[in-house]
């Protein structure tokens, strides 16, 4: 009888092998956007939040959208800020509150180095995955984080 307080080897395969691709694809998708733009995937990955934001949010909303901890975003931005990327400034109304936004410049690195990574994840991800096996993944995916979101 299986254990399930334990997964069965093709579980635990399949957890190993999501590890391993993530971390060669992140690292390839890095360093493509390193030797192109000058843009770790990190500071992308600001830029992309900030866009979507409406290119402007709160430091903490944006750690949130980030996954990260606000110690680790206010880091990150500061030196965003100082490549002048982003701006940085204090809530007019509640001087505990800082704000993100994506600078013009900013803007610009983000347009161009989404040509690059949009056609990364296409080449290392996404060909590899007809739009019906796709669709099942993000469904699996979504229904584990929002297990252990439950939690």
């Amino acid at each position: 009888m299986a254990r399930r307080d334990r997964p069965s080897p093709a579980g635990l395969a399949a957890w190993e092998g999501l590890l391993r691709t993530h971390l060669t694809l992140t690292r390839t998708l890095d360093r493509e956007l390193v030797e192109r733009h000058g843009l770790s995937l990190d500071w992308y990955d600001v830029l992309v939040q900030l866009n979507d934001a409406g290119g402007e949010t709160t430091m903490g909303d944006l750690a949130t959208r980030l996954l990260i901890s606000p110690s680790t975003c206010t880091r990150v931005v500061a030196r965003m800020a100082d490549a002048g990327l982003v701006d940085r400034r204090v809530d007019a109304g509640d001087a505990r509150v800082r704000h993100a936004s994506i600078t013009s410049e900013g803007k610009a690195a983000l347009r161009a180095a989404a040509v690059t990574h949009l056609a990364g994840i296409q080449r290392y991800f996404a060909r590899f995955l007809p739009d019906e096996d796709a669709a099942v993944l993000r469904d699996r995916f979504e229904t584990m984080r929002e297990s252990v979101a439950g939690d």
